[in-house]
């Protein structure tokens, strides 16, 4: 056999069987971060300050309860150093940000491992809305203070679809808006976008998404329609 070619086969590894030779190639592997960029609906928390940190924690205590019991177990999945000291706190801690860290760096074969999993359940969270209204290099969500003309033709789409009847020149609007907005009664028939309602598109905007929805997601669609240019 060529030298060239038993140098290959003897990199990737060779398994004989009835007397011939096949290569036994290992999985090529990748970080648990890189993987996850192929999830659409959620991303890894990687900001100290995420406001998803304690509801995952939260998920995470949850699940080393002891069966049928109030109380937690005394080792933890991961062996955090510090589990006994800090699984009756309700805030996510230093530790657990840093583990989630650390194994989003391991290195798996594909999405089914289960180190994937527990990053993807413990360690990240829904997308935002906005984050998601990112992905789509079409449409800009608008902010306050920028694009008077842009907003009031969201305003008047919003207002559109909150149409109960037209005759002629009368309109006749819902007495709730989709929003339950304050000032909807007293604004409905201006045609410049008040101030609430441009402060109602950006806490939308900064809402999270139903991760199995995507696009789909009902929030996700009014900030589409009513919130950008």
């Amino acid at each position: 056999m060529d030298i060239k070619l038993l140098g290959a086969i003897g990199s990737a590894g060779t398994v004989a069987a009835g007397g011939g030779m096949y290569l036994a190639l290992k999985d090529k592997t990748t970080p648990i971060s890189e993987l996850f960029k192929q999830e659409k609906g959620r991303v890894l928390m990687t900001d100290d300050s995420d406001a998803k940190w304690d509801a995952a924690w939260e998920l995470y205590r949850n699940d080393h309860k002891v069966e049928g019991s109030t109380t937690y177990k005394d080792v933890d999945k991961w062996g955090i150093s510090n589990w006994k000291d800090k699984k009756g706190e309700s805030k996510a801690f230093k530790e657990f940000k840093d583990e989630c860290s650390k194994r989003s760096k391991a290195q798996v074969t594909d999405t089914n491992k289960q180190e994937y999993l527990d990053v993807k359940k413990y360690c990240s969270r829904p997308k935002k809305v906005s984050e998601l209204l990112s992905e789509d290099k079409s449409l800009t969500l608008l902010k306050k203070g920028e694009d008077a003309e842009a907003w009031n033709a969201s305003w008047s789409k919003y207002k559109e679809a909150q149409v109960v009847s037209k005759n002629n020149n009368n309109v006749t609007y819902k007495t709730t808006d989709t929003w339950s907005m304050s000032i909807w009664n007293s604004k409905k028939t201006d045609t410049t976008a008040p101030d609430d309602y441009k402060d109602e598109c950006g806490k939308k905007a900064d809402s999270y998404i139903v991760p199995e929805n995507l696009t789909e997601d009902e929030t996700f669609k009014q900030v589409r329609s009513w919130c950008t240019k």
